[in-house]
């Protein structure tokens, strides 16, 4: 399970739809980048790695996360072996092409290969297949890549001092059996979305207030030295993020941001016992992680 699977159960579903009904406004701006082919899931996922690059390049601070990728390649010798040294290849690789884009600022072909290559290694983390095609590009891929930075250079929406990229919420994403998010710039959570569609759809709404309970039980877990407690403090995903002001879809196509303050989900009423609500149903789809955190929870949150 994850946040995703979770905000689609039923009851959860009618709950986060009936406590805080969507907010979204959709893009205003025309789609300026059509897709070139229909390798959909590819190019969201090597352009999630560019953007990163990019503001990395572009705002003062950033924490993050290791790779998806990276993750992919601690299981390459149980999933696929054979891999295992041309994935680590690819990855070395993509690192010097980023280094090189961050000092830079020069986007080449090899740099979004790069990208559509770790895209591909993903998938043996994100559903245990491992990529066939490393190496080998479509042309319109590239060109689309190229073209949603083009895109991204021309925003002020993403501009910022501080940025956490893919950031997880410590025990709050072992809750729900995984969720990060894609960006928290100065505040602001920003979920990134390649479609041509200009719709500010409710499932995104209903993951994007699952994002902001999860940060807030994160929160409270450091307030309250939990983490510290259980001696899990320095761990990579226990890290303290900026409390989030607002958040909202990035339309990468569109060149088009739709935001909400967040304190519509934080201040409604009702929020805590909703927050309540949510962690017993949360522990209920995880019955594992619930008998050994379960309490922890309900007592804390």
């Amino acid at each position: 399970m994850s946040l995703t699977d979770f905000v689609k159960q039923e009851d959860v579903r009618d709950r986060l739809n009936a406590e805080f009904p969507n907010k979204g406004t959709r893009a205003s701006e025309p789609v300026k980048a059509s897709w070139q082919t229909r390798n959909y899931m590819l190019v969201g996922t090597a352009f999630d790695y560019l953007l990163r690059w990019w503001m990395r390049r572009e705002v003062n601070r950033f924490q993050a996360r290791p790779w998806v990728a990276e993750t992919s390649l601690e299981l390459a010798d149980e999933i696929c072996p054979e891999l295992k040294t041309d994935i680590e290849e690819t990855i070395d690789n993509a690192k010097g092409h980023r280094d090189e884009y961050v000092d830079t600022g020069t986007v080449t072909r090899p740099l979004v290969e790069s990208a559509i290559d770790l895209a591909r290694i993903d998938g043996i983390y994100r559903g245990g297949v491992p990529p066939t095609d490393l190496g080998e590009y479509d042309d319109g891929d590239i060109v689309d890549c190229i073209r949603l930075l083009e895109i991204l250079e021309t925003t002020e929406f993403l501009n910022g001092q501080n940025a956490h990229l893919n950031p997880a919420f410590g025990l709050g994403s072992s809750l729900v059996g995984g969720a990060d998010a894609d960006v928290i710039l100065d505040g602001m959570l920003v979920d990134v979305k390649v479609t041509g569609r200009a719709t500010f759809k409710a499932d995104y709404w209903r993951q994007l207030v699952g994002y902001l309970v999860l940060a807030d039980i994160h929160n409270v877990f450091l307030e309250s030295g939990t983490y510290d407690q259980l001696g899990i403090s320095d761990e990579p995903d226990i890290q303290p993020l900026p409390q989030i002001e607002t958040f909202g879809i990035y339309f990468a196509r569109h060149g088009d941001f739709s935001t909400i303050p967040a304190s519509i989900v934080y201040e409604a009423d009702g929020y805590t016992e909703f927050r309540s609500w949510f962690v017993e149903a949360a522990l209920d789809y995880n019955p594992r992680f619930g008998t050994e955190f379960g309490g922890i929870f309900r007592t804390i949150v």
